[in-house]
């Protein structure tokens, strides 16, 4: 499913009302009419005390058709306007003359005694509807309007949002002064990018999309770059097994891993491989920890080869390790390798050579530090798979300004790079050279934990030994790396888990995939 920034979501609108003459108040009231569904399917008392906030602009409007439709279907309602009446405008306007006309209870917020009687029955209700801004806020929330924010946020039951949570900069996620913090939001056409990337996500809640009679056909006339990731990914590579196959049908992988302290991060990343359907996986490791890791990984063949007198790979080691490449099929590169002026001389020198496909992380992307260009000649070939802090230093910048733009620090490193870009995070960012981009839905704070990086840099590295191209392979590694997550953490919680419990999941998930 595409997801949009307000400006897109706005010209789809247009489209759709200038173009096609379908009225801006049929929008509205299926807008509206999205609330009161979603409502009533979580909740089946017949007499509900419902709350409704709205503000003077359109998402007012969209509150108030559904002020009106939970009313007459015996709901008790009671409406607050944010602003004076002579203020609302528009189909807003047409909305509150038509619950004047019907003589509903609405109240303008305009004094202590209003605002007092808002709080009480904001403490009393079932449910309120927050409605006080959509998608086109710009400015902080402040004065008045954050107190009607702290009015709909003081209720015990169910806060609902009318397209984004108010407050919330629906492009970027991020709150404008107070926000409100919802259960649920109903989000009209298609989903914003500010309800997916974090924080917004938590403000969000559970993000329902509601169809309110937007044209397939007016979406599909816009370019639309962003997109959010769901099974489908994963579906897509994963074909049926020929019952005549073998295993080298499945690709080989070589990755190249490992430094005394840190050889778990290759295991780690084999094991991950293995469980996302490589055939055979090679991991070279410096000389000294082969009977180690030999011990730890049984399914896997390694290779040793030269190392420093630290324990790291040594660059007098590239003549073996391109010919252990030049035999498989795609390269994992980066997880443990260490900073040692020895391994950075050793991965500028792999990225040299021919275009095999590759995955890189942790340590190899440190070596791109300020010189992402120097990926340009490997073209889409290569997946490049930063955290934040690494981010920035491929950019420039700092970790804040990476996580402000999220979106566009993706896009910026694809371009730069001319590589498939992975920012790991809350809401997971692929970002492709051509400027299109998808975030990820799964995945759960119990991955903050040392070694999950490495799964999915295996994960990828097996995709793209499948045969699978860089993008296709980046966004099934990083759903399924996340739905596998998601999966471990209901058996062992968030607190409990660890990049194993992930890899011995994988094989669950993807049977729960093909179910479905």
């Amino acid at each position: 499913m595409n997801t949009v920034t307000p400006s897109q979501m706005r010209e789809i609108d247009r489209r759709t009302i200038d173009d096609l003459g379908i009225s801006s108040l049929v929008l509205m009231e299926s807008a509206g009419l999205g609330l009161v569904d979603e409502i009533e399917s979580r909740h089946k008392r017949e007499r509900l005390r419902v709350t409704v906030v709205c503000g003077p602009g359109n998402n007012g409007g969209d509150g108030m058709v559904a002020a009106r439709h939970l009313a007459d279907r015996g709901h008790e309602v009671v409406t607050f306007l944010a602003a004076p009446r002579a203020t609302f405008s528009g189909d807003a306007k047409v909305q509150l003359r038509t619950l004047t006309r019907l003589d509903m209870d609405v109240t303008v917020l305009s004094s202590q005694s209003s605002y007092e009687r808002a709080f009480r029955r904001a403490g009393d209700s079932d449910i309120i509807i927050d409605s006080l801004f959509g998608t086109g806020l710009v400015r902080a929330v402040e004065g008045q309007w954050a107190e009607c924010v702290r009015i709909i946020n003081s209720c015990p039951g169910l806060v609902i949002s009318a397209d984004v949570p108010s407050g919330l900069d629906a492009r970027t996620g991020h709150p404008l002064g107070e926000c409100v913090t919802a259960d649920v939001t109903v989000t009209f056409g298609l989903p914003k990018t500010g309800l997916v990337l974090f924080p917004g996500a938590q403000f969000a809640g559970e993000v329902v999309v509601a169809d309110i009679g937007i044209p397939r056909s007016v979406i599909e006339t816009m370019d639309l770059p962003g997109a959010l990731l769901g099974p489908e990914a994963v579906e897509g590579v994963y074909e049926e097994r020929w019952p005549d196959t073998h295993k080298g049908s499945y690709g080989h992988l070589l990755l190249c891993c490992g430094s005394t302290g840190k050889l778990g991060a290759g295991i780690l990343a084999s094991r991950g491989a293995l469980r996302a359907g490589a055939g055979l996986v090679t991991l070279a490791v410096p000389a000294s920890a082969i009977h180690e890791v030999d011990a730890a990984t049984p399914e896997v063949m390694t290779s040793p080869l030269p190392e420093t007198a630290g324990g790291s790979f040594s660059r007098m080691g590239a003549n073996g390790l391109k010919k252990l490449i030049m035999e498989r099929d795609a390269l994992g590169i980066g997880p443990g390798l260490s900073t040692d002026p020895e391994v950075a001389e050793l991965v500028r020198e792999v990225l040299s050579w021919e275009s095999f496909p590759a995955v890189l992380d942790a340590d190899a992307l440190n070596v791109l530090e300020g010189d992402l260009e120097l990926l340009r000649p490997r073209g889409q070939s290569t997946v490049i798979t930063p955290h934040p802090g690494e981010m920035s230093r491929l950019i420039g910048g700092s970790t804040r300004d990476v996580q402000s733009d999220r979106i566009g620090a993706a896009l910026e490193c694809a371009g730069r790079s001319g590589c498939v870009v992975v920012l790991k995070g809350a809401g997971t960012v692929v970002g492709h050279p051509d400027g299109t981009f998808f975030i990820n839905t799964t995945g759960n704070p119990g991955m903050a934990s040392g070694g999950t990086g490495d799964v999915l840099t295996g994960m990828i590295g097996a995709l793209l030994a499948r045969g699978c191209n860089t993008l296709d392979s980046a966004k099934a590694a990083v759903y399924l790396h996340g739905a596998a997550a998601d999966l471990a953490a209901e058996k062992v919680s968030e607190h409990a888990l660890t990049a194993t419990d992930i890899i011995d999941s994988i094989g669950l998930t993807l049977m729960g995939m093909r179910t479905e």
